[in-house]
């Protein structure tokens, strides 16, 4: 699953019900980011507690990678993803 693809496509809910449905089957690899970009420029950020509580929902083992690709700097912004996580999985 990806934590911001579906959120700069679909309303709020209608995403985390996708997420969902991901996590349900997921089992390698999840990409975290905490804010989706629109084709419009738009960003729209990622509730990342509640993402991170629907994989503790389904019992997602698999890694986590950071993917920042918004504006500013790419080590902080990682960094912050990082920080993020590692507060939401522990």
């Amino acid at each position: 699953p990806d934590c911001g693809n579906s959120f700069s496509a679909l309303p709020r809910e209608e995403a985390f019900r996708g997420l969902e449905q991901m996590f349900a089957h997921a089992y390698g690899i999840s990409h975290v980011k905490d804010v989706s970009m629109t084709p419009q420029g738009e960003a729209i950020p990622v509730d990342l507690v509640r993402v991170f509580a629907v994989a503790k929902r389904y019992s997602y083992k698999g890694y986590f990678s950071m993917e920042w690709d918004t504006e500013g700097d790419p080590y902080a912004g990682t960094e912050k993803l990082i920080l993020a996580t590692l507060k939401n999985i522990s």
